[in-house]
């Protein structure tokens, strides 16, 4: 009975997202989310913008983004090995936060960072002795553009243990709840980014190894800044290794984040040999490539600040048998997400030319530019739908779900391409093409599989009589 009454006890380190108002409870999660993206988009058009300006330097604008973008899939690549711990341990939070098992949230939080060290161990030893294997996937024939995205992945893989570990806190906040601390260390990091970019790239002439230098080392202060919140008196979670390390319950954190983790890499596989497809076009078509995914964030960005709100709220109330606010809280995300998805829509399609003309002024990749966003725009409203509905079925442990979807649409794009390559006029249109479908269909086939999941367990009388929450 002590043990009960202990697990019974609010937890001080949470938000409760298991009463009050719904929409007000998702927003508290959400919003800082989305500032968190904000500040992340922000950092990444304005690396952008420094790194197109190496002309300064005597370089080629072209030549370092698409360096830059080359080297960039090594991290996306990493961020799968990263979902598998931080997307598992966030779920295991989340649901022991609604169960006010604090106990629970420290033994998480502690084999979460050991499988997290194995995993960042390897991402840093491939990314520092192997890069020139990994770029050579893209089978590149510029020799500049070759150097540059080797120096900058090595460079930034050294940094790797700071890029993991930051992740793993993260997503311990994120399952609290506590977004808002999420936001706030992660915007002084991507503000320190900010400033150090232009002072590495232009001011000490470092140009892409300027901006790789910048990146590491506002990652390696936002560790610190951890690492000093867990030595306080309140941290979020324990870590006591002597006292907590249990090989089984890193295997549940693995086995529940595997899925997630997995349709990561091969979504950046896929990305990859899409990458190659486009580097065939030559260095305008993969700036547009680069350029144009950052303006995407317009989506991506409140996508993923939902995408976590989702997942914490639908795993804490799914902790603590809350059905009814499970099917709520889900809808009250959609009534906010269509309209804005509609307008993202609009934006892209009519604003395309003036939104890339921000970036770059050469007329070629401005023409090239404005049909990307264009075609991409058809899909936007999709794609948050996609990532948003993935966050609550995550939420309710059900990764492999969402993931297998991914899996399947991501895998849609290759054939695509190459076909849509050859019947269309203008051949690299089939990529953006494929892209955009891919996205539509993963959009309306996850959104339909949870209405009818819902829909089943509603039939079946909720979590009390189909599932067993202390059981994840």
């Amino acid at each position: 009975m002590g043990r009960m009454r202990k697990r019974n006890k609010p937890m001080k380190v949470k938000i409760d997202l298991t009463s009050g108002s719904i929409l007000k409870k998702i927003l508290i999660v959400a919003v800082p989310m989305l500032l968190a993206s904000l500040v992340q988009m922000a950092y990444n058009l304005t690396d952008m913008f420094w790194v197109a300006r190496v002309e300064r330097l005597g370089q080629n604008a072209e030549e370092a983004v698409a360096a830059i973008g080359t080297a960039g899939f090594y991290p996306w690549f990493g961020f799968g090995l990263i979902a598998i711990v931080k997307v598992g341990v966030s779920i295991k939070v989340s649901q022991l936060a609604g169960r006010n098992d604090e106990e629970g949230v420290n033994r998480v939080a502690t084999n979460g960072t050991i499988l997290m060290f194995a995993l960042a161990l390897l991402y840093v030893i491939y990314g520092t002795v192997f890069n020139s294997h990994f770029v050579g996937i893209f089978s590149i024939s510029n020799v500049t553009v070759v150097d540059q995205a080797m120096t900058y992945l090595r460079i930034v893989s050294l940094f790797g243990f700071a890029y993991f570990f930051v992740n793993l806190f993260n997503g311990v906040y994120d399952g609290l709840g506590k977004t808002i601390n999420t936001f706030y260390i992660m915007a002084f990091g991507l503000g320190l980014n900010m400033i150090l970019d232009p002072l590495f790239i232009l001011g000490l002439g470092m140009g892409v190894s300027g901006a790789a230098l910048a990146t590491g080392i506002s990652q390696t202060v936002t560790l610190l800044i951890y690492l000093v919140i867990y030595l306080r008196k309140n941290p979020p979670a324990r870590l006591k290794f002597t006292k907590y390390i249990n090989f089984e319950e890193i295997k549940r954190i693995f086995v529940l984040g595997i899925p997630v983790g997995v349709q990561s890499m091969i979504f950046t596989s896929i990305a990859i040999a899409i990458g190659v497809m486009v580097a065939q076009y030559g260095e305008v078509v993969m700036s547009v490539s680069r350029i144009g995914s950052q303006i995407e964030a317009l989506s991506w960005m409140i996508a993923s600040g939902f995408q976590v709100a989702l997942a914490a709220f639908v795993g804490q109330n799914y902790g603590a048998n809350q059905f009814e606010r499970v099917k709520a809280g889900y809808l009250t995300s959609m009534m906010i997400l269509i309209p804005y998805g509609l307008l993202v829509n609009a934006l892209l399609y009519f604003g395309a030319r003036p939104l890339f003309s921000i970036f770059i002024s050469n007329e070629e990749t401005l023409r090239q530019g404005a049909d990307y966003l264009r075609i991409l725009s058809v899909s936007q409203l999709f794609m948050i739908l996609d990532m948003v509905t993935a966050g609550a079925f995550n939420g309710l442990g059900k990764t492999y779900i969402p993931s297998a979807i991914q899996i399947v649409g991501n895998a849609m794009r290759i054939p695509l391409a190459i076909i849509l390559s050859i019947l269309l006029v203008e051949s690299v249109h089939g990529i953006w093409w494929a892209i955009s479908i891919s996205s539509l269909f993963k959009g309306i086939v996850l959104l339909v599989l949870f209405i009818i999941y819902m829909r089943k367990l509603t039939l079946r009388g909720g979590f009390n009589s189909v599932e067993k929450p202390h059981a994840v």
